[in-house]
């Protein structure tokens, strides 16, 4: 309201105004929780005043009418002098459109109003009337109130603030301490602050009016509330919603400020002035099914949603699920209770994301006979009130919680003696001493020895009591354990006391973690590079497995001729030899780089190791023993056989030249159900059961270096021509082919044990009898059409299989398989193919020569079979597999098998 003291006003009862509104303008004024006036001039009568003063005020709107002047009773007498300057101002046109006094309400309570008056100049360009809103903001003001009344809470409001504060000094006004908002939010740092004064971040045209305001406001005990234009250190201007409060500070006369940029909310109350008769709150109209029937433009502001997309919904759709059923109720209760109004604060869904909260005041409207007619609501955006609110009930908490109940271990200690000032309970229980036990110590008690020369270097810098620190140190609990800890401190005054508050963050297990981390890592980029070598070994290990073919069936051809060629048959027999011998470093490169192709079985581990032990027996050599000890009862695996003897050739082998003079190997069987605990400390394996096969030896084991590589291809640590380095990356492959795993323990001069795990098989068991022959089976003249890519290995299959009795087809291509099968599909008994060809895979030429003649048997042969008959390296149900190079007796025994199976 305004004061009319000086206008001569007339004590006339005034009539109200606005006979021109209809109904419903009637009505959203009325509605309104701010009183909206209307003051002629020069008489200074009221001629309209909205029900809301009877809430605000204590008296009625025909109160004011009947006395105009009944307006200076509610000034607060340290009010009047303000006032009365203000409305001289208001008259002159140079007044602030907006300000804050105290009132005294009819009943005797003392309340804040935020005013806002326009002045009306007539069509005599004199003042004609006033028009203005008056809102009640004691709570805010109250708010403000409570902020000054703690110190400590000062301090930490200051300091962490999220909004730029300062202290100025009254007589020079230089800045005496700005927090860390203001310097991020203005630019400057802390110490160009300290260095200007606080017209130095107004615009030049600012200047006059701050100084007029400073020497106008020398009340100690007032506080100011007002907007002005700041120059950020970038040069552009925001405008700042100032609270000022007087205090002392360091002997000195200064002023508190808190400043909230208010540049987009200023910006959007001038887009928005004036909407409706200054009103800035939503306005709406719900029918009698709760549906929006009217909304005022100003709900896109305030919800971000156009009336035209909100009027027909239901009117609480868009509130908070937590308050929507709290809220409904409360309308419910009313109605039942036929109040007139009710007021509510809930959250609502803005249409741009998220909620705001709204205060409304809810007009309920009823019929002719008491039912519920509707409702008018009156909504304004309190959000920022809010998160104030919250943000100062959240401040006092971690305030209250910061020391006491902090889950961290917190204390304060003097800076001169070092010796522990105050501890929290979190200290006590995370360290294991008594709080007495603590004030009796210094910080240098809980560090080890050798850290305490770092932290009284750290300690004794210049300046150490006005440092903020960080920092990882180790600290000992009273069981004597290390620990590591994040220190955080910041310098304070404790009682008297120069002193440093710790906050200490125990990040032990971070740091294992970040450890175990790169350790992990560097795991990966092993079995990256291991993938990599995996992959060029298949390669080159295919590409010599058909050249060793075309190798291997010409000399076993040569040496079985008619008569023999006895002249050259050790060359012979030299040559065989020498490609066995590549033959089975590709195997062991094949091994490696699981593509190996193999046809598991089910198999009692114990009964294949104890096949091979005469065979291992002449391998080590007479001075070495061969402990066998295995476990009885022991799990099915399925896998084949031969690799088992693979892994142990290779095994013991590498024991055997680990091995200086006379020794002993010890090979043992057990079975081993592996849970999460030991999962967890050895990475990559996983829980289950499974058939543990281990090789011991005490030979002279090996050194840290040497394990970290032990699995990579072509490492070894044998002399040049003594060892291919591809045992053990065999015994790797063949592990991980059958989805185990494997662990080494080794110790220099104490020997090695080799730990493999094999999946225990849980299927069906059955019995599978091995029958060898005697003679080479051979062929009664059966047509076998034979298709390869390869010129060389298609000519010595032609010549094994015709030296076998059988009649040949031969194609280089599939299609020319094709063409020749269609002559002839009545007569040939067998395809043999390549899997890897041109054209199309042997799979593929199968199933089409299938088409052909249904049920034709097929037997596939090659280097490795890319998955094309197999996945992961293991046969597919069915399927007959001949793995390149193979020998005559191999190839004989295979096509008279499948020969007579079909």
């Amino acid at each position: 309201m305004t004061d009319t003291m000086n206008v001569g006003a007339d004590t006339r009862p005034a009539q109200q105004a606005l006979p021109e509104n209809d109904d419903l303008y009637r009505r959203l004024t009325e509605n309104s929780p701010d009183v909206l006036y209307h003051m002629s001039l020069p008489d200074g009568c009221y001629r309209y005043v909205s029900r809301a003063a009877t809430t605000i005020f204590g008296y009625t709107p025909e109160e004011f009418y009947a006395n105009p002047r009944l307006v200076e009773k509610l000034f607060h007498p340290d009010w009047l002098s303000y006032l009365q300057e203000h409305w001289k101002r208001l008259l002159q046109g140079d007044a602030p459109p907006t300000y804050e006094y105290q009132i005294i309400q009819k009943n005797g309570a003392t309340r804040w109003i935020n005013q806002r008056n326009t002045l009306i100049i007539g069509a005599d360009g004199r003042p004609a009337a006033i028009e203005g809103i008056a809102t009640d903001v004691t709570d805010r003001k109250q708010a403000e109130i409570n902020l000054r009344d703690s110190e400590a809470r000062y301090r930490a409001l200051f300091e962490a603030n999220p909004h730029p504060m300062w202290v100025y000094d009254l007589e020079t006004l230089s800045f005496l301490a700005v927090n860390e908002a203001a310097t991020t939010h203005y630019g400057f740092s802390r110490e160009e602050f300290l260095a200007m004064t606080i017209a130095e971040i107004r615009p030049a045209e600012e200047v006059p009016r701050l100084l007029e305001n400073v020497a106008r406001v020398g009340d100690k005990g007032f506080d100011k509330t007002d907007i002005w234009k700041h120059r950020k250190k970038d040069g552009t201007l925001i405008e700042v919603e100032i609270t000022s409060h007087y205090l002392e500070y360091q002997g000195r006369e200064a002023r508190l400020v808190l400043a909230y940029d208010v540049t987009e909310r200023r910006r959007a109350e001038e887009q928005l002035r004036l909407v409706t008769e200054n009103m800035v709150d939503a306005i709406s109209r719900v029918d009698a099914q709760r549906l929006l029937v009217y909304c005022s433009p100003s709900v896109e502001r305030l919800f971000g949603f156009t009336p035209r997309e909100l009027m027909g919904r239901p009117a609480f759709e868009q509130v908070h699920p937590d308050d929507a059923e709290r809220l409904l109720l409360t309308a419910r209760e009313a109605i039942a209770a036929r109040l007139p109004a009710l007021q509510a604060e809930y959250r609502y869904a803005h249409g741009r994301g998220g909620y705001v909260w709204v205060e409304s005041t809810i007009r309920l409207l009823y019929d002719a006979q008491g039912g519920f007619a509707g409702a008018i609501l009156g909504s304004r955006d309190v959000t920022e009130r809010k998160n104030a609110e919250n943000a100062l009930r959240q401040s006092e908490a971690r305030y209250r919680a910061l020391f006491e109940a902090n889950p961290q271990p917190m204390w304060v200690y003097d800076l001169e003696t070092l010796s522990f000032l105050a501890v929290n309970d979190a200290a006590v229980a995370h360290y294991g001493f008594s709080r007495e036990e603590f004030l009796a110590m210094t910080i240098v008690n809980i560090r080890p020895e050798e850290d305490v020369p770092q932290l009284l270097e750290v300690l004794n810098r210049p300046g150490e009591q006005r440092v903020d620190h960080s920092g990882t140190w180790r600290h000992c609990k009273k069981d004597g354990s290390i620990i590591y800890v994040e220190i955080t401190s910041h310098g304070l005054d404790y009682l008297g006391h120069p002193a440093k508050l710790v906050l200490a963050n125990d990040v032990t297990e971070r740091k294992k973690a970040a450890e175990e981390k790169e350790k992990l890592q560097e795991q990966l980029l092993q079995a990256q590079k291991m993938e990599s070598v995996a992959r060029l070994a298949g390669g080159v290990a295919h590409d010599f497995n058909n050249m060793l073919s075309a190798i291997l069936g010409h000399t076993e051809l040569a040496l079985l001729q008619d008569p023999p060629l006895e002249s050259i048959r050790e060359d012979l027999l030299a040559i065989q030899n020498a490609a066995q011998r590549s033959a089975t470093l590709t195997r062991q490169l094949l091994a490696f780089a699981r593509k190996q192709t193999v046809a598991p079985r089910v198999l009692d581990l114990n009964d294949t190791v104890a096949g091979m032990l005469k065979m291992l027996l002449r391998l080590i050599g007479e001075d070495i023993d061969l402990i066998w000890m295995p476990a009885r009862g022991l799990w099915p695996v399925k896998m084949d056989p031969s690799q088992i003897d693979q892994v142990l050739v290779n095994l013991c082998v590498n024991a055997r030249d680990a091995i200086t003079d006379v020794g002993k190997i010890t090979i043992e069987t057990e079975n081993i159900t592996i849970d999460e605990a030991y999962c967890a400390l050895h990475p990559g394996f996983a829980c289950g059961d499974y058939v543990l096969l281990a090789v011991s030896d005490n030979g002279c084991g090996m050194d840290k270096d040497v394990l970290d590589r032990l699995f990579e291809p072509f490492f070894t640590t044998k002399e040049v021509g003594k060892g291919t380095g591809l045992g053990l990356a065999t015994v790797y492959g063949i592990v991980k082919q059958n989805e185990g795993f494997i662990n080494v323990y080794s110790e220099s001069d104490q020997g090695t044990t080799f730990r493999i795990y094999f999946p225990r098989f849980g299927g069906e068991i059955q019995e599978t009898m091995l029958a060898g022959e005697a003679a080479l089976p051979r062929g009664r003249g059966e047509l076998v059409l034979l298709v390869e890519d390869e010129a060389a290995i298609l000519h010595m299959g032609r010549a094994m299989l015709e030296g076998l009795g059988y009649t040949v087809l031969t194609a280089g291509t599939p299609g020319e398989a094709l063409r020749l099968a269609q002559g002839r599909r009545t007569e040939i008994r067998l395809l043999i193919t390549d899997v890897i060809m041109p054209e199309m895979n042997g799979r593929e030429l199968a199933q089409m020569l299938d088409h052909l003649k249904p049920g034709l048997p097929c037997l596939f042969t090659s280097g490795y079979t890319a998955n094309v008959i197999a996945h992961h390296g293991v046969l597919d149900e069915g399927v007959q597999f001949l793995q390149k190079p193979f020998s005559l007796k191999d190839l004989a025994r295979k096509v008279r098998q499948i020969l007579a199976e079909g």
